[in-house]
């Protein structure tokens, strides 16, 4: 079980992707945490169906070391040529392409936001004759296309290219966690009157829960995969060094938008 517990943040990465869209909706205020509650219990009711469903169908051990054992579950209760199993494999390719562009969405706003602020090369922070940031979306994309053609070259810790990467995010995604729920505690202390559009719930009880599941998660895939947490360390020192040496770059952004008005 303890084992598992990385698998299972894979049900929740990336829903913090939501607040990437806050620039471009109407009314972030109300509709982003909206979006936010929403796909959390969306992914909650789902997780709780796979769980209960498929591995209730029969003995967990035939699923356990397949890459689709949603259909495979569905298959044993309806059969091979039934409609319903055609029908959970075709919604699952819609799910794909819809998290596909979701994470489309995602990173080439963090790409955008991240070159305006002068943590990036400038040229990633321009739009295009549609306000979207073209440049940050080919940017991704291309990173994209090289780890699907770099796959099987290299192995870290007896796991391919991609599923270094796709552990690594998990990494990154945790290390996140755990610093937001610091953030929290930390701005709720130095800056009481600051204004919030959102409070979050059950405060410090319901983040300080949230902090320590982190930090288990985070232990769990430190002692699993200890090779690719050392890698994952060394990208985070080879970040920060880039950080120290780009202090010039972030400066010239701040006073751009202090000429311009721009929000950062």
């Amino acid at each position: 079980m303890f084992a598992a517990i990385p698998f299972a943040i894979w049900f929740f990465l990336a829903i913090e992707g939501a607040a990437m869209a806050a620039e471009e909706a109407k009314d972030p205020k109300r509709t982003i945490p909206k979006a936010y509650i929403s796909g959390i219990l969306t992914l909650v009711i789902l997780a709780m169906g796979v769980m209960f469903f498929a591995g209730g169908v029969g003995d967990w051990r035939t699923l356990s070391n397949i890459n689709d054992p949603l259909p495979q579950a569905m298959k044993t209760v309806v059969g091979d040529s039934s409609g319903w199993l055609h029908m959970l494999v075709w919604i699952g390719l819609f799910g794909l392409v819809a998290s596909f562009h979701g994470i489309i969405l995602g990173y080439s706003r963090q790409f955008f936001a991240l070159a305006r602020a002068g943590y990036l090369p400038s040229f990633l922070a321009k739009l295009s004759r549609f306000q979207t940031p073209h440049r940050a979306i080919l940017a991704g994309g291309v990173v994209g296309i090289a780890a699907i053609y770099s796959d099987g070259l290299i192995n870290l810790g007896g796991m391919t290219l991609t599923a270094a990467m796709i552990t690594m995010a998990v990494f990154g995604a945790i290390v996140m966690y755990i610093m937001s729920m610091l953030s929290l505690f930390k701005l709720r202390q130095s800056e009481p009157l600051l204004e919030r559009s959102f409070m979050a719930p059950g405060y410090p009880y319901v983040p300080a829960v949230a902090l320590g599941l982190a930090l288990v998660c985070l232990a769990a895939m430190v002692w699993f995969n200890f090779t690719i947490a050392l890698v994952f360390v060394g990208f985070m020192a080879v970040g920060f060094v880039y950080f120290q040496f780009t202090s010039h770059h972030r400066a010239a952004a701040a006073e751009d938008v202090l000429l311009t008005g721009q929000a950062v």
